[in-house]
């Protein structure tokens, strides 16, 4: 009985493939690199792909519907197909070798590869040609000048590719030369990422220019380019002709006020603008005031950014009153601007009358009582805000209280991150009498508030003796639960309703780590991540009971002081496990040889799609 499709020979996998180009009810992740390269040959054409993402390294959740059941399991078969999958994602080198030989290929994602830079010339030179490619990410792949070149001259002969990220590669001021000229040529680019590049002025200004003759981007990215008022006024120019943008990013440029004011002009007569991102500039109340003016004409734009702009009262009071008359904006952001109690209030009672904003971001915006208690009163009110960030707000327990007290009456509010305060038990008690009420909160987030389990305790009562079942996701990283903590989350665990559970740096140690792993097949836990909490090898039955009994997905225990005498048992754990998808088990005390077999055990588990171990040579 085969347990790994690896063990399927070339000309039975030929003929699994067959099937990818029907009707997809499910999909599966393929990641084990055996099986790539085995797959991955000129024997195999996929020519019934039509997209593709190809990456060196498994990203942190799954693009594609998972299936647990896994594709073996119907499969062969003479009475029912097998599942099907329309993407496949896999871990794979020099895709430029085989870009000629897949037809239908219109995707390559090759974010984060330090190995593209290798193939670059060979890439670019396939890209020439290819007429079927739509969507090329290289992000993060250190191209510098020569390998944006490559790819800028390209561009200049390429008429598919309409999505292009080249973002976080050093290009400098050459390169960005480079891509200004391909700009000149190629009318097919859509979409153009070109963020954290060093352009500076001699980089970005001739992108700038080229927008006089390119009429076909609708979205660019410039963010972390060092723009300056120096090259956003020519870009405020270009606007008055050029006015399709629908993203124009721009965040982290260092412009202030003069650059801020012409970009603002020209941008509040746009028809199509859909997201303003002038986060992390340096505005101030007159560039901010000039942003408010834009919020005021302009209808389309959904997504405001305007974080870390040194924005003071003046212009939260002008933002504030945009946003007692706009409807569209659904996405805000404010953080890290010190306009202190008096903005604070000005901006609440705007939300008393805003309707349409879904995500408000507050963080770092240091206020006082006065301000979060206007805050509470203002969110007793509103019931449109989804999720509220409220992180290092200098949040006492007087405002906390408010806070949560607020929240009996608001019906909105599913997502709330209160994260690095001031509170402690009280606002933590006040939040749990709360849940026994508010059925809307389903994730909360208390990381980094020096809580300890005294504070903590009442919420888990609350979360297992109260009618409310709706809080899925709780996050209490970073705070001081320690051993008996843990003890005590277990005795309540069981009847709560919590799916994830995150107590990253808690101090549990092995002890309170033990206690919450021997509940856990009677949880309705899915995610459990006890990383960094000192866990010594003596949790070793309780780790290995939990993963063989419970049917928990996504497993933390990296960063511990797990050692090789746990190996044994965990890979016969890990053997008999069929629902684990996720396990995250590094940074421990392994030997290389432990290591390596651990590997082996988690590569051969047929439900596992990400891990975080790597082989050790």
């Amino acid at each position: 009985m085969m347990t790994n499709i690896n063990e399927l020979p070339i000309p039975v996998l030929i003929k699994l493939f067959g099937f990818v180009n029907k009707i997809n009810s499910s999909s599966y992740w393929f990641v084990n690199y055996t099986l790539v390269c085995k797959l991955w040959t000129t024997q195999i054409l996929p020519t019934a792909w039509n997209e593709m993402t190809i990456a060196t390294s498994q990203p942190a959740e799954p693009l594609i519907e998972y299936s647990e059941d896994g594709i073996l399991s119907q499969f062969p078969s003479t009475t029912s197909e097998p599942y099907k999958f329309n993407k496949l994602v896999m871990r794979v080198g020099k895709v430029s070798e085989y870009i000629d030989k897949i037809k239908s290929l219109t995707t390559i994602d090759l974010r984060n590869n330090s190995s593209t830079n290798y193939v670059i010339d060979r890439l670019a030179e396939a890209l020439k040609s290819n007429k079927t490619l739509t969507y090329l990410n290289l992000y993060n792949n250190r191209l510098m000048q020569k390998g944006g070149t490559s790819i800028a001259n390209a561009m200049k002969k390429n008429q598919s590719i309409t999505h292009l990220d080249l973002g976080l590669n050093l290009l400098g001021a050459n390169g960005g030369n480079a891509i200004a000229d391909a700009l000149k040529v190629n009318n097919t680019l859509v979409h153009l990422d070109l963020s954290s590049n060093q352009l500076g002025l001699r980089g970005a200004g001739p992108v700038v220019e080229a927008l006089k003759i390119n009429k076909s981007i609708k979205y660019l990215i410039l963010n972390s380019n060092q723009l300056r008022d120096e090259c956003s006024l020519p870009l405020a120019d270009i606007l008055r002709s050029n006015i399709g943008f629908i993203e124009l990013a721009l965040n982290d440029n260092e412009i202030g006020s003069k650059g801020g004011i012409a970009l603002a002009k020209m941008l509040k007569s746009s028809k199509v603008l859909t997201k303003l991102e002038f986060g992390k500039n340096e505005l101030g109340d007159d560039g901010g005031l000039a942003m408010a003016d834009v919020l005021k004409n302009n209808k389309n734009i959904k997504v405001v950014r305007l974080n870390w702009n040194k924005l003071g009262v003046k212009a939260i009071k002008a933002l504030s009153e945009s946003f007692k008359t706009n409807s569209t904006i659904i996405q805000l952001d404010l953080s890290f601007n010190n306009f202190g109690d008096e903005g604070l209030v000005c901006l609440s009672e705007s939300f008393k009358q805003n309707k349409s904003i879904l995500s408000l971001d507050l963080s770092r915006v240091a206020s006082g009582l006065v301000g979060h208690k206007a805050l509470a009163d203002s969110l007793r009110v509103n019931n449109t805000i989804q999720t509220l960030d409220l992180t290092n707000c200098k949040i006492t327990n007087e405002g906390g209280v408010e806070l949560a007290k607020s929240l009996v009456d608001n019906k909105s509010i599913s997502t709330l991150i209160l994260n690095n305060n001031t509170f402690s038990k009280d606002t933590v008690s006040e939040l749990a009498k709360t849940l026994e009420s508010n059925s809307t909160i389903t994730s909360l987030s208390l990381v980094h508030n020096q809580l300890t389990i005294d504070g903590v305790e009442d919420l888990f009562k609350s979360l297992s003796t109260s009618t409310n079942k709706s809080l899925q996701t709780l996050d209490l990283t970073n705070n001081l639960l320690g051993s008996d903590g843990g003890n005590i989350i277990a005795q309540h665990l069981t009847k709560s309703n919590l799916s994830e559970l995150i107590l990253t740096n808690n101090q549990l140690s092995s002890q309170g780590a033990s206690s919450i792993l021997n509940v856990l097949p009677q949880s309705n836990l899915q995610t459990l991540d006890i990383s960094n909490n000192s866990i010594e090898p003596d949790v070793a039955t309780s780790l290995c009971s939990a993963i063989s009994n419970s049917q928990i997905l996504k497993l933390n225990i990296s960063t511990n002081k797990l050692d090789d005498t746990v190996i044994p048992p965990l890979i016969q754990a890990i053997q008999t496990n069929q629902s684990l998808i996720s396990i995250q088990i590094s940074a421990n005390q392994f030997s290389k040889e432990s290591n390596n077999k651990l590997l082996y055990s988690i590569q051969q588990n047929k439900s596992i799609y990400y891990y975080d171990l790597v082989e050790e040579i």
